[in-house]
């Protein structure tokens, strides 16, 4: 079952394979747990929860619809985050290390290299709400452009262009904290 990909996965969960099910979940809790913490850090394990009850319940249901098991996962996740959001009025992100999972992203790895942690958590955080959704989504979990976008409940293009304001924003405000460390070092 080790080498099981996550459909073949999906298709013994809907059995009620719990060996299955152990092992999907430990594939994706630390995404789905890191997603949620950007948003309610003090109820991601909640979100986290659910997103997995959602997922052995909705198993005997799963089609292949091109969207993978872990990025309908992080929908889920998205989708409740957002809800409680919208209950509580108010949005949060913690100020922790969120792991890069894909390196090959050449202009978040710049901008890591060049920019503290508290300086990048700022700068993310200070994005709109879709715009930091699509980077965290894409960059920091890893998803694919068209998994990021079924996520979002939007087309590629418009994650595409998400991605170019919030990589244009993070790019220039990056650059101007580091304009501002230089000049007050000299």
């Amino acid at each position: 079952m080790m080498c099981a990909g996550d459909n073949e996965l999906m298709i013994q969960i809907a059995t009620g394979d719990k060996k299955a099910f152990a092992l999907l979940m430990h594939r994706h809790l630390p995404a789905v747990l890191n997603f949620s913490k950007q948003y309610l850090p003090q109820d991601a394990e909640d979100i986290a929860q659910e997103a997995f009850i959602r997922l052995w319940n909705k198993a005997p249901e799963w089609q292949d619809k091109g969207i993978s098991p872990k990025a309908w996962l992080m929908r889920v996740s998205y989708n409740l985050c957002i809800d409680e959001l919208r209950k509580h009025k108010a949005l949060a992100m913690p100020e922790q290390q969120l792991e890069l999972i894909d390196p090959g992203i050449a202009d978040e790895k710049l901008l890591i290299a060049q920019s503290d942690l508290h300086q990048q958590m700022l700068a993310l955080k200070s994005l709109p709400e879709r715009q930091r959704s699509a980077i965290t989504l894409h960059a920091y979990n890893g998803l694919s452009n068209q998994e990021s976008a079924a996520v979002l409940n939007i087309s590629v293009d418009a994650l595409e262009s998400l991605l170019a304001r919030g990589r244009r924003t993070l790019r220039r405000m990056l650059h101007e904290q580091m304009a501002t460390e230089q000049e007050s070092k000299l």
